[in-house]
């Protein structure tokens, strides 16, 4: 049997989840390199751990927890909303949420790019361990918890905790943030974070010149445990 060629589509309506993935999954396999998802309905864990190169999978509306959980080079795009998880561990990959996302969306990603057009929830980019998280709107409380690396790209506004307890990484918001975390600092841009932003945010139709950004990082003082801050380390633990 000769590989498959265009675009295939399956039709959620009268499938459970599984029954959906293994398609997903058989349709990769048959060398299909793009599928339109029709009638999601906001069902949990679609194609989790897939390790796929040039493959582009098409939700037509959205989608709900866990969705590109542990993702692997797959290419993923919502036509709406998403629920808890987005793309947590993922490995690498392209994905984007055209509409908004709950909370923990990008959690512990490793690499990869993740981009939501409105809000997400809180803790969003929770210990990021590399890769680019963007979001488009603002978002919810922790956001940037305990990051690694990587970076975390904000168009909007953060509220409380952003960036708490972060060991490394950068967070870079547009919008007010309402109180940064523990050990969270903020600077100016320079000229590398500025072209970095341009070039990160064109494809998305964003004109990064145009918003006021700046650059949150760790004040490395949770680096190593000191007594002589303790109140830092009490609201920290």
């Amino acid at each position: 049997m000769g590989q498959l060629t265009g675009t295939h589509t399956i039709d959620c309506q009268d499938l459970s989840t599984r029954e959906i993935n293994q398609k997903i999954h058989a349709f990769i396999d048959e060398g299909v390199r793009e599928i339109t998802v029709e009638n999601p309905d906001a069902r949990h864990a679609f194609v989790p751990g897939i390790k796929a190169d040039n493959v582009t999978v098409n939700f037509r509306g959205p989608v709900g927890w866990y969705a590109a959980g542990m993702n692997d080079g797959l290419n993923v795009r919502v036509q709406g909303n998403c629920g808890w998880a987005i793309a947590e561990c993922m490995m690498r990959g392209h994905i984007e949420i055209h509409g908004h996302a709950g909370s923990g969306a990008a959690a512990s990603i490793r690499g990869g790019l993740v981009y939501i057009s409105g809000d997400t929830g809180a803790r969003a980019g929770i210990a990021m361990k590399g890769g680019t998280l963007i979001v488009g709107g603002s978002v919810g409380i922790n956001s940037g918890f305990m990051m690694q690396a990587g970076r975390i790209i904000i168009c909007g506004g953060a509220a409380d905790g952003l960036g708490d307890s972060m060991y490394a990484g950068s967070i870079y918001i547009a919008g007010a943030a309402h109180a940064l975390g523990a050990d969270a600092v903020e600077r100016k841009l320079n000229k590398e974070d500025k072209a970095m932003l341009a070039e990160t945010l064109r494809p998305f139709g964003i004109e990064a010149s145009k918003l006021p950004f700046r650059c949150i990082e760790s004040g490395h003082k949770l680096w190593n445990f000191s007594t002589k801050e303790p109140e830092l380390w009490r609201h920290a633990l």
